[in-house]
């Protein structure tokens, strides 16, 4: 693999970051809770299985195909 997929980098790392970072200022201004949790830390924990999802987005749309053969058997050293 030559250098960073970009289409890849973007749905993996760039979204869960923007996602989490860039919108912590304006969801921290709502005082409102679900079940119970304050809506900071409920947004910060529902990103880890979306930044899960991210990642199986950008593994199966754009990176899989390098790391396995035509004939099924893994492609890294084998």
């Amino acid at each position: 693999m030559k250098g960073i997929r970009w289409p890849s980098f973007v749905v993996g790392v760039v979204i869960p970051f923007v996602g989490v970072i860039g919108t912590m200022p304006l969801i921290n201004r709502w005082h409102a809770a679900v079940w119970g949790i304050p809506m900071l830390f409920f947004w910060i924990f529902l990103w880890f299985p979306l930044t899960f999802v991210c990642l199986a987005i950008a593994w199966y749309a754009f990176d899989r195909k390098d790391y396995f053969t035509p004939h099924g058997k893994g492609g890294m050293g084998e």
